[in-house]
Protein backbone atom coordinates (compact mmCIF):
# COMPACT_ATOMS: atom_id res chain seq x y z
CA UNK A 1 0.00 0.00 0.00
CA UNK A 2 1.61 3.46 -0.96
CA UNK A 3 1.65 6.02 1.79
CA UNK A 4 1.29 9.47 0.31
CA UNK A 5 4.66 11.68 1.83
CA UNK A 6 4.29 13.83 5.11
CA UNK A 7 3.17 12.29 8.29
CA UNK A 8 1.79 15.87 9.51
CA UNK A 9 3.32 17.43 12.03
CA UNK A 10 3.37 20.70 10.57
CA UNK A 11 2.09 23.22 13.06
CA UNK A 12 -1.18 26.07 12.85
CA UNK A 13 -0.45 29.35 14.64
CA UNK A 14 -3.08 32.21 15.32
CA UNK A 15 -3.51 35.70 16.47
CA UNK A 16 -3.24 35.17 20.15
CA UNK A 17 -0.64 34.45 22.51
CA UNK A 18 -0.72 31.32 23.98
CA UNK A 19 0.19 30.60 27.81
CA UNK A 20 3.28 28.03 28.62
CA UNK A 21 3.48 25.49 30.54
CA UNK A 22 3.34 26.10 34.13
CA UNK A 23 4.53 24.08 37.13
CA UNK A 24 1.36 25.47 39.62
CA UNK A 25 -0.88 23.84 36.80
CA UNK A 26 -2.40 20.80 37.63
CA UNK A 27 -4.58 19.66 34.45
CA UNK A 28 -2.71 19.04 30.95
CA UNK A 29 -6.33 19.29 29.64
CA UNK A 30 -5.06 23.08 30.01
CA UNK A 31 -1.68 23.12 29.77
CA UNK A 32 -0.10 24.52 27.33
CA UNK A 33 3.22 24.86 25.14
CA UNK A 34 4.90 27.99 24.86
CA UNK A 35 5.26 29.78 22.00
CA UNK A 36 8.27 32.13 22.11
CA UNK A 37 8.91 33.83 19.10
CA UNK A 38 12.34 33.19 17.77
CA UNK A 39 13.20 29.77 20.03
CA UNK A 40 12.83 26.30 18.84
CA UNK A 41 10.76 23.27 19.65
CA UNK A 42 11.78 19.81 19.40
CA UNK A 43 9.51 16.84 19.05
CA UNK A 44 10.28 13.28 18.92
CA UNK A 45 7.65 10.41 18.19
CA UNK A 46 9.11 7.10 18.88
CA UNK A 47 8.54 4.00 17.31
CA UNK A 48 8.13 5.93 14.16
CA UNK A 49 11.59 7.54 14.70
CA UNK A 50 10.38 11.15 13.70
CA UNK A 51 12.11 14.12 14.52
CA UNK A 52 10.68 17.81 14.11
CA UNK A 53 12.17 21.44 14.95
CA UNK A 54 10.48 24.84 14.28
CA UNK A 55 11.73 28.10 14.55
CA UNK A 56 9.78 30.96 14.47
CA UNK A 57 10.07 34.64 14.43
CA UNK A 58 6.75 37.54 15.07
CA UNK A 59 7.93 40.86 13.79
CA UNK A 60 5.68 43.56 14.54
CA UNK A 61 2.30 41.95 12.19
CA UNK A 62 4.25 39.40 10.46
CA UNK A 63 4.94 35.98 11.88
CA UNK A 64 7.90 33.89 9.80
CA UNK A 65 8.24 30.17 10.28
CA UNK A 66 10.32 27.56 8.99
CA UNK A 67 10.26 23.87 9.86
CA UNK A 68 12.17 20.61 9.20
CA UNK A 69 11.21 16.57 9.62
CA UNK A 70 12.99 14.25 9.23
CA UNK A 71 12.53 10.44 9.72
CA UNK A 72 15.47 8.97 10.65
CA UNK A 73 14.11 5.36 10.30
CA UNK A 74 13.23 5.27 6.33
CA UNK A 75 14.92 8.59 5.82
CA UNK A 76 11.70 10.73 4.99
CA UNK A 77 12.30 14.35 5.16
CA UNK A 78 10.11 16.94 4.98
CA UNK A 79 10.79 21.04 5.02
CA UNK A 80 8.02 24.21 5.30
CA UNK A 81 7.94 27.63 5.17
CA UNK A 82 5.25 29.92 6.02
CA UNK A 83 4.66 33.87 6.22
CA UNK A 84 1.37 34.81 7.99
CA UNK A 85 0.34 38.33 8.42
CA UNK A 86 -2.32 40.11 11.22
CA UNK A 87 -5.05 42.64 10.38
CA UNK A 88 -7.80 43.97 12.70
CA UNK A 89 -10.22 41.76 11.38
CA UNK A 90 -8.73 38.81 9.52
CA UNK A 91 -5.30 37.35 9.06
CA UNK A 92 -4.06 35.15 5.97
CA UNK A 93 -1.53 32.65 5.78
CA UNK A 94 1.11 31.65 2.61
CA UNK A 95 2.74 28.36 2.88
CA UNK A 96 5.12 26.39 0.88
CA UNK A 97 6.24 23.15 1.44
CA UNK A 98 8.01 19.93 0.03
CA UNK A 99 8.06 16.24 1.48
CA UNK A 100 9.86 13.00 0.41
CA UNK A 101 8.72 9.82 2.00
CA UNK A 102 11.04 6.58 0.67
CA UNK A 103 7.84 3.63 1.46
CA UNK A 104 10.24 0.93 3.19
CA UNK A 105 14.07 1.94 4.24
CA UNK A 106 15.19 -1.70 2.31
CA UNK A 107 13.78 -0.56 -1.21
CA UNK A 108 15.69 0.89 -3.80
CA UNK A 109 16.65 5.01 -3.74
CA UNK A 110 14.53 5.27 -6.67
CA UNK A 111 11.28 3.83 -4.33
CA UNK A 112 10.32 7.34 -2.99
CA UNK A 113 6.81 9.58 -3.04
CA UNK A 114 7.12 13.40 -3.57
CA UNK A 115 4.67 16.00 -3.07
CA UNK A 116 5.25 19.57 -2.96
CA UNK A 117 2.98 22.26 -2.94
CA UNK A 118 1.27 25.82 -1.19
CA UNK A 119 -1.80 27.50 0.38
CA UNK A 120 -3.23 30.24 1.18
CA UNK A 121 -5.40 30.71 4.09
CA UNK A 122 -7.51 33.27 5.33
CA UNK A 123 -8.97 33.49 8.81
CA UNK A 124 -12.01 35.42 9.88
CA UNK A 125 -12.09 35.79 13.84
CA UNK A 126 -16.03 36.31 14.87
CA UNK A 127 -14.31 36.50 18.37
CA UNK A 128 -11.92 34.38 20.75
CA UNK A 129 -13.74 31.19 20.18
CA UNK A 130 -15.44 31.41 17.24
CA UNK A 131 -13.59 31.82 13.63
CA UNK A 132 -14.33 31.33 10.37
CA UNK A 133 -11.31 30.48 6.67
CA UNK A 134 -11.05 30.40 3.40
CA UNK A 135 -8.55 28.42 1.86
CA UNK A 136 -6.99 27.94 -1.63
CA UNK A 137 -4.11 24.49 -1.70
CA UNK A 138 -2.12 23.32 -4.37
CA UNK A 139 -0.28 19.70 -4.45
CA UNK A 140 1.89 18.35 -6.64
CA UNK A 141 2.49 14.79 -7.10
CA UNK A 142 5.66 12.66 -8.84
CA UNK A 143 6.93 9.15 -7.73
CA UNK A 144 9.66 7.24 -8.23
CA UNK A 145 7.93 4.56 -9.95
CA UNK A 146 7.54 6.58 -13.38
CA UNK A 147 4.36 4.21 -14.66
CA UNK A 148 2.37 5.18 -11.02
CA UNK A 149 -1.01 6.55 -12.33
CA UNK A 150 -0.83 9.68 -10.63
CA UNK A 151 2.49 10.08 -11.47
CA UNK A 152 3.11 14.26 -11.93
CA UNK A 153 -0.31 15.06 -11.20
CA UNK A 154 -1.90 17.88 -9.26
CA UNK A 155 -4.32 18.12 -6.93
CA UNK A 156 -6.10 21.92 -6.44
CA UNK A 157 -8.92 22.60 -3.95
CA UNK A 158 -10.50 25.37 -1.60
CA UNK A 159 -11.83 24.43 1.48
CA UNK A 160 -14.64 26.78 3.70
CA UNK A 161 -14.25 25.91 7.06
CA UNK A 162 -15.97 27.12 10.90
CA UNK A 163 -13.67 25.96 13.94
CA UNK A 164 -15.54 26.41 17.74
CA UNK A 165 -12.49 26.49 20.70
CA UNK A 166 -9.25 27.89 21.26
CA UNK A 167 -7.51 29.42 18.43
CA UNK A 168 -4.36 26.46 19.72
CA UNK A 169 -5.81 23.39 19.44
CA UNK A 170 -3.76 22.08 16.36
CA UNK A 171 -5.33 19.08 15.33
CA UNK A 172 -8.69 21.05 14.64
CA UNK A 173 -6.41 24.20 13.61
CA UNK A 174 -5.54 21.30 10.81
CA UNK A 175 -8.97 20.21 9.73
CA UNK A 176 -9.79 23.64 8.92
CA UNK A 177 -6.59 24.99 7.79
CA UNK A 178 -3.82 22.96 6.72
CA UNK A 179 -4.09 19.20 6.79
CA UNK A 180 -0.32 18.92 7.57
CA UNK A 181 -0.20 21.20 9.62
CA UNK A 182 0.01 20.19 13.55
CA UNK A 183 2.25 18.59 15.98
CA UNK A 184 0.29 14.80 16.45
CA UNK A 185 0.65 14.26 20.22
CA UNK A 186 0.02 10.49 21.66
CA UNK A 187 -3.20 12.08 24.09
CA UNK A 188 -5.74 14.01 23.26
CA UNK A 189 -5.80 15.90 26.30
CA UNK A 190 -2.65 17.92 25.47
CA UNK A 191 -4.58 19.88 23.45
CA UNK A 192 -6.04 23.10 24.16
CA UNK A 193 -9.73 22.90 24.34
CA UNK A 194 -12.02 25.66 24.27
CA UNK A 195 -14.87 27.41 26.27
CA UNK A 196 -17.06 25.18 28.69
CA UNK A 197 -14.66 22.52 27.54
CA UNK A 198 -15.87 22.01 24.32
CA UNK A 199 -14.11 21.84 20.74
CA UNK A 200 -15.70 21.52 17.45
CA UNK A 201 -14.69 21.81 13.93
CA UNK A 202 -16.13 21.59 10.02
CA UNK A 203 -14.56 21.71 7.00
CA UNK A 204 -15.88 21.38 3.28
CA UNK A 205 -13.10 20.89 0.39
CA UNK A 206 -13.94 20.81 -3.05
CA UNK A 207 -11.50 20.12 -5.51
CA UNK A 208 -10.95 22.76 -8.94
CA UNK A 209 -11.13 20.00 -11.90
CA UNK A 210 -10.04 23.11 -14.37
CA UNK A 211 -6.37 23.41 -12.42
CA UNK A 212 -6.63 19.53 -10.69
CA UNK A 213 -6.30 16.28 -12.10
CA UNK A 214 -8.66 14.79 -9.31
CA UNK A 215 -12.06 15.40 -8.25
CA UNK A 216 -13.77 14.51 -5.17
CA UNK A 217 -15.40 16.92 -2.13
CA UNK A 218 -14.70 16.13 1.31
CA UNK A 219 -16.20 16.68 4.44
CA UNK A 220 -14.46 16.30 7.87
CA UNK A 221 -15.95 17.21 11.12
CA UNK A 222 -14.59 16.85 14.94
CA UNK A 223 -15.98 17.36 18.61
CA UNK A 224 -14.24 17.50 21.46
CA UNK A 225 -15.28 17.37 25.24
CA UNK A 226 -13.82 17.45 28.54
CA UNK A 227 -16.00 15.37 31.74
CA UNK A 228 -14.58 15.69 35.22
CA UNK A 229 -15.48 12.63 37.21
CA UNK A 230 -13.89 14.08 40.55
CA UNK A 231 -11.84 17.44 41.41
CA UNK A 232 -8.47 15.98 39.66
CA UNK A 233 -9.60 13.22 37.48
CA UNK A 234 -11.59 13.47 33.97
CA UNK A 235 -12.28 11.87 30.74
CA UNK A 236 -11.74 13.30 27.44
CA UNK A 237 -14.28 12.23 24.52
CA UNK A 238 -13.56 12.84 20.95
CA UNK A 239 -15.49 12.06 17.82
CA UNK A 240 -14.40 12.23 14.36
CA UNK A 241 -16.11 11.46 10.97
CA UNK A 242 -15.26 11.80 7.75
CA UNK A 243 -16.77 11.38 4.46
CA UNK A 244 -16.70 12.00 0.24
CA UNK A 245 -18.48 12.51 -1.92
CA UNK A 246 -18.56 12.65 -5.92
CA UNK A 247 -15.51 10.29 -5.82
CA UNK A 248 -15.62 8.70 -8.98
CA UNK A 249 -13.71 5.28 -9.99
CA UNK A 250 -10.28 6.35 -11.72
CA UNK A 251 -10.40 3.55 -14.85
CA UNK A 252 -7.48 1.90 -13.27
CA UNK A 253 -6.79 -1.72 -14.27
CA UNK A 254 -8.53 -4.25 -12.42
CA UNK A 255 -6.60 -5.71 -9.19
CA UNK A 256 -5.37 -2.13 -8.15
CA UNK A 257 -5.73 -1.76 -4.31
CA UNK A 258 -8.96 0.30 -3.86
CA UNK A 259 -7.01 2.70 -2.20
CA UNK A 260 -6.44 3.69 -5.06
CA UNK A 261 -8.95 3.01 -7.46
CA UNK A 262 -10.87 6.38 -6.76
CA UNK A 263 -9.74 10.18 -8.21
CA UNK A 264 -8.34 10.61 -4.79
CA UNK A 265 -5.15 11.40 -3.39
CA UNK A 266 -3.96 8.11 -1.26
CA UNK A 267 -2.98 11.33 1.47
CA UNK A 268 -6.40 12.58 1.50
CA UNK A 269 -8.57 9.49 2.12
CA UNK A 270 -9.57 9.02 6.04
CA UNK A 271 -7.19 7.69 8.89
CA UNK A 272 -8.54 5.22 11.36
CA UNK A 273 -5.70 4.82 13.44
CA UNK A 274 -2.21 6.36 14.45
CA UNK A 275 -1.76 9.28 16.99
CA UNK A 276 -4.67 11.47 15.89
CA UNK A 277 -7.13 8.60 16.20
CA UNK A 278 -7.54 5.30 17.54
CA UNK A 279 -4.58 4.16 19.36
CA UNK A 280 -4.66 0.45 18.64
CA UNK A 281 -4.47 0.56 14.71
CA UNK A 282 -1.66 1.04 12.47
CA UNK A 283 -2.23 4.15 11.02
CA UNK A 284 -2.06 2.59 7.17
CA UNK A 285 -5.21 1.75 6.54
CA UNK A 286 -7.43 4.47 5.47
CA UNK A 287 -10.73 4.98 3.33
CA UNK A 288 -13.35 7.59 2.17
CA UNK A 289 -15.49 7.06 4.90
CA UNK A 290 -14.27 7.15 8.61
CA UNK A 291 -15.59 7.10 11.86
CA UNK A 292 -14.29 7.21 15.51
CA UNK A 293 -14.45 7.67 19.10
CA UNK A 294 -11.82 7.75 21.55
CA UNK A 295 -12.02 8.11 25.57
CA UNK A 296 -8.86 8.66 27.61
CA UNK A 297 -9.29 9.11 31.29
CA UNK A 298 -6.66 10.60 33.31
CA UNK A 299 -5.90 9.99 36.93
CA UNK A 300 -3.31 12.37 38.56
CA UNK A 301 -0.70 10.03 40.32
CA UNK A 302 0.70 13.38 41.41
CA UNK A 303 0.26 16.80 40.87
CA UNK A 304 2.42 20.52 41.18
CA UNK A 305 5.50 18.14 43.20
CA UNK A 306 9.15 19.16 41.72
CA UNK A 307 10.51 15.95 42.45
CA UNK A 308 14.70 15.86 41.17
CA UNK A 309 15.93 13.06 39.43
CA UNK A 310 19.33 13.87 38.00
CA UNK A 311 18.64 17.33 35.44
CA UNK A 312 15.20 16.44 35.77
CA UNK A 313 12.47 18.21 37.87
CA UNK A 314 9.09 16.30 37.77
CA UNK A 315 6.46 18.42 38.15
CA UNK A 316 3.37 16.18 36.94
CA UNK A 317 2.46 12.47 36.29
CA UNK A 318 -1.08 11.78 35.33
CA UNK A 319 -1.97 7.56 34.90
CA UNK A 320 -4.33 6.95 31.52
CA UNK A 321 -6.94 4.35 30.63
CA UNK A 322 -8.22 4.67 27.10
CA UNK A 323 -11.14 3.06 24.96
CA UNK A 324 -11.92 3.92 21.07
CA UNK A 325 -14.42 2.21 18.50
CA UNK A 326 -14.61 2.68 15.29
CA UNK A 327 -14.45 1.75 11.62
CA UNK A 328 -13.15 2.97 7.94
CA UNK A 329 -13.97 1.84 4.74
CA UNK A 330 -15.39 3.05 1.53
CA UNK A 331 -19.34 3.68 1.01
CA UNK A 332 -21.93 4.52 3.19
CA UNK A 333 -22.13 1.33 4.66
CA UNK A 334 -18.97 1.80 6.99
CA UNK A 335 -21.39 3.75 9.63
CA UNK A 336 -23.88 1.16 9.47
CA UNK A 337 -22.04 -2.02 9.81
CA UNK A 338 -21.90 -2.57 13.07
CA UNK A 339 -19.83 -6.00 13.01
CA UNK A 340 -17.28 -4.45 11.56
CA UNK A 341 -16.13 -1.59 13.56
CA UNK A 342 -13.13 -2.09 15.63
CA UNK A 343 -12.92 -2.02 19.06
CA UNK A 344 -9.75 -1.05 21.31
CA UNK A 345 -8.13 0.22 24.76
CA UNK A 346 -5.13 0.45 26.62
CA UNK A 347 -3.05 1.91 29.51
CA UNK A 348 -0.47 5.01 29.25
CA UNK A 349 1.29 7.93 31.24
CA UNK A 350 1.80 11.45 30.60
CA UNK A 351 4.49 13.62 32.72
CA UNK A 352 5.51 17.09 32.73
CA UNK A 353 9.35 18.04 34.14
CA UNK A 354 11.62 21.10 33.52
CA UNK A 355 15.68 20.98 32.50
CA UNK A 356 16.57 24.25 33.21
CA UNK A 357 14.55 26.62 31.01
CA UNK A 358 12.77 24.38 29.19
CA UNK A 359 9.13 22.26 29.31
CA UNK A 360 9.27 18.61 28.31
CA UNK A 361 5.99 16.63 28.58
CA UNK A 362 6.75 12.82 28.29
CA UNK A 363 3.53 10.84 26.80
CA UNK A 364 3.27 6.88 26.02
CA UNK A 365 0.45 4.87 25.61
CA UNK A 366 0.20 0.65 25.14
CA UNK A 367 -3.28 0.10 23.26
CA UNK A 368 -4.75 -3.03 21.92
CA UNK A 369 -7.13 -3.80 19.21
CA UNK A 370 -10.34 -6.14 21.24
CA UNK A 371 -12.25 -6.63 18.40
CA UNK A 372 -12.38 -5.81 14.32
CA UNK A 373 -11.23 -7.14 10.97
CA UNK A 374 -8.73 -8.96 10.68
CA UNK A 375 -6.48 -6.66 8.84
CA UNK A 376 -7.06 -4.16 11.67
CA UNK A 377 -6.10 -5.95 14.62
CA UNK A 378 -3.09 -5.52 16.18
CA UNK A 379 -1.58 -3.61 18.97
CA UNK A 380 0.49 -0.25 19.47
CA UNK A 381 2.95 1.47 21.63
CA UNK A 382 3.41 4.93 21.23
CA UNK A 383 6.03 7.61 22.76
CA UNK A 384 6.58 11.13 22.13
CA UNK A 385 9.08 13.83 23.48
CA UNK A 386 7.50 17.43 23.28
CA UNK A 387 10.21 19.98 24.62
CA UNK A 388 8.80 23.97 24.69
CA UNK A 389 10.73 26.93 26.17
Amino acid sequence: MRRLLATGLFIVVTAFPQAGWSQTTPDPAVQRPARDSGLPNFNIYLPEGEVSLRIRKLIKNVLFEAQGNYKFVDGDISTFLRYKYYAHTFSYRVSLFDSLEFPDITNSSREFDRVRGGLVLFEYPRNYNNRYFVGFQAEGLSFGDVTDPDNNKTNVYTKLAYQFGTPFDERMNAIVGESRGRIVPVLTAYRDIGPQKTGLAFALSQTLGIEGDFDYTRFETEGLRRFDMTETSFVVSRAHLGTMRKKRLSGRPPGTPIEESFSVPFNELFKLGGRDAMKGVDDRHRGSEELHLTNEYFFPVFRNRNYKTWLFEWNNLYAIGYAGAGNVGFGASTFTKVNNFVLDGGLGAEANMTVRDYNILVSVIYAKTFRGPEDLQGQEIRFAIRTSR
